[in-house]
């Protein structure tokens, strides 16, 4: 698609994409960031499925918000 191209929404279209956004930001984001931080806790990232799991899930996150 190209980016000059306007992109036509409705009015629910619109609050349900800002109600994505939000969930995504409040709940989702900080949700992960935890799990992060324990999976850092365990030590070795190199071997580290829960952190290699949540860095995938927070690179989607990112590029969905």
């Amino acid at each position: 698609m190209n980016a000059r191209q306007p992109i036509y929404l409705t009015a629910e279209g619109a609050e349900g994409l800002r109600q994505e956004l939000d969930r995504l930001v409040n709940v989702r984001r900080p949700a992960l960031a935890e799990r992060l931080r324990k999976a850092i806790q365990q030590g070795d990232l190199s071997e580290n499925a829960d952190y290699q799991v949540a860095k995938e899930e927070q690179a989607f996150l990112e590029g969905r918000i």
